[in-house]
């Protein structure tokens, strides 16, 4: 938007300029009235011209901001007066600067132009220039109004989002430190040995969570570690060994992404993947294809009694964070294949 205007304030300056040298270009063509240049010929236009450029911005700071839009009548009453005070101004100047011209081109004067054609320079033309000059410093003002309304209603919608995001990202700590301390309780009843490792697991990450996440983008690298780290967390609590495997591309670059996008879904495949009684089937793998980053979840079903869809908050919430961050840059597929519940989810990450 900062661009926008500074060009549009070099075409005011631009247009200006024109507007004030244009009386003067037949001294081109006529270039001896130079050599006896009268002030009548200078200050006429010039003087009107002024007049017009202080007309165009009071109005566009003063007169349009305070009456154009709740005080119709009133902006109207005080343009006919102006247009009044204006045409007795430029009468007056007309007049009086006309007296420095010499007699001679005043008698030239007489005899060339019929007194009914001066109604024209002092007051049809100052009329319509008046009249101009209003209806293009109301249209600017009426533009500003509009680009400024439309930059509110953006700064609204981002700060809109924003605060959403902040309680979407609010609902998955929670969600998940829930989820984890009851792993815990459970871990520290069956193997106490294990309960120290366990903890620094936790440690770590809440202190991704709490410290690194904030409201920026992390490198994919952080967002590796944090799954790295709940995965086996969730490992160590296995009622039965299986299968638990988290492949990581080493083509994956440095780029950033938002963060606990997939936690969810390596949350599911625990809770839904595990029984007392089977081994687990579950894999992860987080792939990339040019700027495309690929997370896929895969795990066998082992309670086929609970419905993996009615995950509570969980789902929804990445959804729903998916179409504020990724709009129409992400895909997600979730189902049943086999025996097995999985997730594709596709997010396509800026060049830079």
């Amino acid at each position: 938007m900062k661009i926008k205007y500074i060009k549009f304030t070099w075409l005011q300056i631009i247009a200006w300029l024109v507007i004030f040298f244009l009386p003067y270009l037949n001294i081109i063509f006529e270039p001896e009235r130079l050599n006896n240049f009268n002030y009548v010929f200078f200050l006429i236009p010039f003087t009107f011209t002024v007049t017009l450029f202080f007309l165009f911005y009071f109005n566009l700071f003063v007169l349009a901001p305070s009456f154009i839009i709740d005080k119709n009548m009133v902006y109207f009453v005080v343009v006919a007066l102006g247009l009044v005070l204006f045409l007795y101004i430029n009468h007056f100047v007309y007049i009086k600067l006309s007296a420095f011209a010499t007699v001679e081109e005043t008698s030239k004067t007489k005899e060339t132009i019929d007194k009914r054609w001066e109604i024209f320079p002092r007051y049809i033309f100052p009329s319509i220039f008046y009249i101009l000059t209003l209806l293009v410093s109301n249209i600017h003002f009426l533009l500003n109004e509009r680009r400024n309304e439309n930059e509110e209603k953006q700064k609204m919608q981002i700060e809109k989002i924003a605060t959403e995001l902040s309680m979407l990202k609010l609902q998955i700590s929670p969600h998940f430190l829930f989820n984890t301390l009851n792993n815990i309780r459970w871990m520290v009843r069956k193997q106490m040995g294990q309960t120290e490792e366990v903890v620094m697991k936790l440690s770590e990450i809440l202190r991704y969570i709490i410290y690194e996440v904030g409201e920026t983008k992390v490198a994919i690298q952080q967002e590796v570690e944090h799954l790295k780290n709940y995965i086996e967390l969730q490992s160590l609590r296995l009622p039965v060994p299986g299968v638990v495997d988290f492949k990581v591309s080493p083509s994956i670059g440095s780029q950033k992404i938002e963060p606990l996008l997939f936690i969810h879904f390596v949350e599911n495949a625990f809770k839904y993947g595990i029984d007392s009684k089977t081994p687990p089937e579950i894999e992860f793998e987080l792939s990339n294809s040019g700027n495309q980053l690929i997370f896929n979840s895969k795990n066998k079903i082992l309670n086929p009694t609970n419905s993996i869809e009615n995950t509570g908050i969980g789902l929804s919430n990445i959804k729903r964070r998916l179409e504020l961050l990724y709009a129409n840059k992400h895909s997600l597929e979730t189902g049943v294949h086999e025996g097995y519940y999985v997730v594709k989810l596709i997010l396509t990450l800026d060049e830079n």
